[in-house]
């Protein structure tokens, strides 16, 4: 079901809020079975690696084979940032011995690998201030007048 999509139609707007569930065959919306519901539920499982979550859609393989800080469906957990800071170390002395061996094509992966983790990092930080906890106190009644 599509909330909120406009569609303009022979110059006029319409919400598509069943139309697309009426236009698809009947046969589409029947209950999952046993073992879709079982692949769907691993799907997700799946999604659980080292540093976070991935977001790669349902049905979908990594397209990236599991590079996933390059990756722009690896959501980092917040708690996962000492680990950020490790890989960076290894990362930036991977980068100083490519240097030193004239590794130009290694040199330009590791600075954008190194890019992409520091985005991560600066994203999971962001999100660390957006979830922090805040205690509001206790809520009062008022007595009645």
């Amino acid at each position: 079901m599509s909330h909120g999509v406009v569609y303009p139609t022979k110059g006029r707007v319409h919400h598509a809020v069943g139309h697309d569930r009426a236009m698809r065959p009947e046969e589409e919306y029947r209950p999952a079975t046993e073992q879709e519901w079982t692949e769907f539920e691993e799907h997700f499982d799946k999604r659980k690696v080292e540093l976070g979550s991935c977001g790669r859609p349902y049905g979908t393989d990594c397209p990236h084979e599991h590079a996933c800080l390059r990756c722009a469906q690896l959501h980092v957990n917040p708690k996962m940032l000492p680990r950020l800071d490790e890989l960076e170390a290894d990362l930036e002395e991977r980068r100083k011995r490519a240097e030193s061996e004239g590794w130009l094509g290694e040199i330009e992966g590791v600075d954008r690998t190194l890019q992409c983790l520091r985005d991560k990092r600066a994203d999971a930080l962001r999100l660390t201030r957006i979830t922090r906890e805040v205690n509001l106190g206790m809520p009062t009644v008022a007595a009645p007048r």
